[in-house]
């Protein structure tokens, strides 16, 4: 099928590509902040998200923005989906063992590859759905590598399912909400609109949402510069990466977790983990170089589009109201 060369803003892609890898690594940090907090893990995220929501606010008032109707509007499924992510995790990692939900939640880039062709004319390369598939292998020997890995349960493994169809609507939403907002706006609006979605989970929850001390108040808001302000970035990241490659890099998150959990938790790592480490980030390092080598020409030989509409492949002026393979216009509309 003939594909025409695509126009590429390499430095933005360069950029945009350590963003997202900056993102995760934060992501990856998380699970090691929250060790710290004395507090249940619905409550965390309840107060991690007021207290984040008031900082992004004022970030957005202090530039000269205001928080409209219009934002809220569009950013409403990615608020949804983030809010409905972080519930449904935290409750399914009560209910399965960490490992499952951790790999049920590995298996996002490969949902995303059957539908990005359709949603946003990306193309996908056959490599990269081969080095997907590795890299997926990767995580499940970082996770299950651990000695003392629990079992799963069929109610929990539902749960951390239905916190991967969300952690996917999220990553798709965003990608659209940023081609009508900043970065600022948009996390703005989606992190109000999550704060409603969680708060009625943790109030029904039974746990206590008390901070009883500084150290966690401190931590909270080591979580809220790091891991919430990893989403920040990354909804910058969208307006200028293919979802294919800032989604596969989330792979990273698990293996950030645990090695940091050895580090700063001095948590034993296995040497199977360390082995399984090593193919996730060898994986993505392959997928990395190899898009970005091939940002300025695509061979025929090299692609092919999952689920795209003829739309989509068809030889026609660039759309710049959508992101098309590794462009991205300025946001605009309503």
């Amino acid at each position: 099928m003939p594909v025409e060369e695509r126009a590429v803003d390499t430095p933005k892609l360069v950029a945009g590509t350590v963003a997202a890898t900056t993102s995760v690594v934060a992501w990856g940090l998380g699970p090691v902040i929250v060790k710290h907090i004395a507090m249940p893990g619905l409550a965390v995220a309840l107060h991690r998200l007021w207290m984040g929501e008031v900082v992004i606010l004022a970030v957005l008032y202090l530039r000269g923005g205001r928080l409209t109707a219009r934002a809220l509007r569009v950013s409403l499924a990615g608020g949804i989906a983030f809010g409905l992510d972080i519930a449904l995790f935290f409750v399914a990692v009560k209910r399965t063992s960490v490992a499952n939900a951790f790999i049920i939640a590995a298996l996002q880039p490969a949902l995303l590859l059957l539908v990005v062709g359709r949603l946003f004319g990306e193309l996908v390369r056959r490599v990269d759905v081969f080095w997907t598939a590795v890299a997926i292998a990767g995580v499940a020997v970082v996770v299950f590598g651990a000695t003392d890995a629990a079992g799963g349960s069929l109610a929990g493994d539902a749960l951390a399912t239905g916190a991967l169809a969300a952690w996917t609507w999220y990553f798709v939403a965003s990608k659209r909400a940023r081609q009508r907002l900043s970065a600022v706006e948009y996390q703005a609006a989606l992190g109000l609109i999550a704060l409603a979605v969680v708060t009625p989970f943790a109030l029904l929850s039974g746990q206590s949402l008390a901070v009883r001390d500084t150290g966690s108040w401190l931590w909270l808001a080591v979580l809220i510069v790091g891991p919430g302000g990893g989403h920040l970035v990354m909804n910058w990241a969208h307006a200028h990466v293919p979802l294919t490659l800032t989604s596969l890099l989330t792979l990273l998150i698990p293996v950030v977790a645990t090695a940091g959990a050895g580090v700063f938790l001095h948590e034993d790592l296995a040497a199977v983990q360390v082995l399984g480490m090593v193919v996730v980030l060898g994986a993505l390092a392959v997928v990395v170089v190899g898009r970005s080598r091939t940002a300025g020409h695509i061979g025929n030989s090299q692609v092919v589009v999952l689920h795209a509409s003829p739309a989509d492949t068809a030889a026609a002026p660039l759309d710049e109201t959508r992101g098309d393979f590794l462009h991205e216009a300025t946001p605009r509309g309503p």
